[in-house]
């Protein structure tokens, strides 16, 4: 299959599934996907300091540069997770599109890439009852959020020096978010059921500058690397729906018959800046050590000048390495590569003053695949194990596994054509 007609088929697949199904997710434009492609992630999600040219680096525009071939990215997630709290559990299994990636070399000291990647995700439903006192109705109550934001991204690297490289990210992020609370009662048969319902619909183009810089320890082979991204805090603007609806049952569904609106309005949607900083240790096609650590004050964050308490800043640390026996070998496994990383985010919100944190940690392999003359494919393949809370501390638990799925083609004769003498 040609990459033109892949990239058709991500995109189609890419909006009819990125979901997650969790609480969690009900605060703020809901939970941030996570950073890189699938050879970052099962790498602890680092990539701020490090790179190579054989997958798009996604977090880091400046190590770009490293791509000297044409190179396509593209990555899928299945999550496997449980919700536990004290008294029940439930078990869920969604997936999404990853990422979508193409970079190209304009110049030998300039690469852009164009692609497109879920932002961040909101996916959870809530429900209860009880009876309405002095009467013969039961109430049930549905809190229901959907939407998210996604990123479609244009990065460029120009190598200054040999070691010194800069670089550009513009990200449109766009998208609704959608919440939802549904009443309805029921007596004798009857029932009606009215839902209030939000929706934010969020625009807004964002800016990364990021910078990398190679140290040489032992000429062209082993490097200390030092990276650094800044993502800019930007007012999204926003378009807000407000309403009420009736909605009747039919045998074949639910139908709304009636629609009240409130408000239609628009705003602006803060958005905080972030700052990542990376350094890590880099043999040459052999051996690389990272540790990262990025910030992001989400307290800050406001939507039509309502802030969020929930809310707190993110302080997160990524750690992650990755090992190739002998690139250059004819035996498969050994020209592969093997990845492992951690990540850990203290707090990630603050609910009745007690923080919810998130670990997880990733195992996972690059296997690398000759596709004839200037052509090679990678296949990742991983695993990310994580926890979101705890049940001792904020009463509810979200335990996951992540299956990784990925693929990185590069063509260093895509622009040649052959010429017959």
């Amino acid at each position: 299959m040609k990459i033109s007609s892949f990239i058709f088929l991500l995109w189609t697949a890419y909006f009819y599934a990125n979901a997650q199904n969790s609480p969690f997710t009900g605060f703020g434009i809901g939970s941030l996907s996570t950073d890189g492609n699938i050879a970052q992630q099962i790498n602890g999600s680092t990539g701020v300091s490090s790179s190579n040219g054989y997958y798009v680096n996604l977090i880091n525009p400046a190590l770009l540069t490293r791509n000297t071939s044409v190179t396509f990215d593209a990555s899928y997630n299945l999550r496997f997770q449980q919700l536990k709290s004290s008294q029940s559990y439930q078990n869920f299994t969604t997936g999404n599109i990853n990422s979508v990636a193409l970079a190209l070399p304009v110049h030998k000291k300039w690469t852009t890439a164009i692609g497109l990647k879920p932002y961040s995700n909101i996916d959870y439903s809530i429900e209860n009852s009880n009876r309405v006192e002095n009467s013969d109705f039961f109430a049930y109550y549905t809190y229901k959020g959907e939407g998210g934001l996604n990123s479609l991204f244009l990065s460029n690297g120009i190598s200054l020096t040999k070691d010194l490289s800069v670089g550009l990210k513009f990200s449109y992020l766009f998208g609704n978010l959608t919440q939802e609370s549904i009443s309805e009662l029921i007596s004798a048969g009857q029932n009606s059921r009215i839902a209030y319902s939000r929706r934010n619909n969020i625009n807004q183009i964002a800016f990364s500058p990021a910078i990398a810089y190679r140290y040489p320890i032992e000429k062209d082979r082993k490097y200390l690397n030092i990276g650094l991204v800044y993502d800019l805090a930007s007012n999204a603007k926003t378009r807000r729906f407000e309403g009420f609806e009736k909605r009747d049952i039919f045998s074949g569904g639910v139908l709304p018959t009636f629609i009240d609106t409130l408000v239609t309005i628009k705003g602006k949607t803060f958005l905080p800046a972030r700052l990542k900083a990376g350094v890590s240790y880099e043999y040459i096609n052999k051996f690389l050590v990272s540790a990262e650590i990025s910030t992001q004050n989400w307290s800050s964050y406001k939507s039509f000048d309502v802030t969020e308490p929930e809310l707190t800043n993110r302080f997160q640390i990524a750690l992650g390495t990755e090992w190739t026996p002998d690139h250059r070998s004819n035996n498969f496994w050994r020209r592969s590569t093997y990845r492992l990383g951690f990540n850990h985010t203290p707090s990630i919100l603050k609910i009745n003053e007690k923080n919810v944190s998130e670990t997880n940690i990733s195992l996972g392999t690059s296997l690398a695949f000759s596709g004839g003359q200037g052509k090679l494919t990678y296949v990742h393949i991983g695993a990310t194990a994580g926890q979101r809370g705890s049940i001792s501390k904020n009463n509810l638990q979200e335990q996951f596994i992540e299956v990784k799925l990925g693929v990185s083609i590069s063509d260093v004769l895509w622009f040649y054509r052959p010429k017959i003498d």
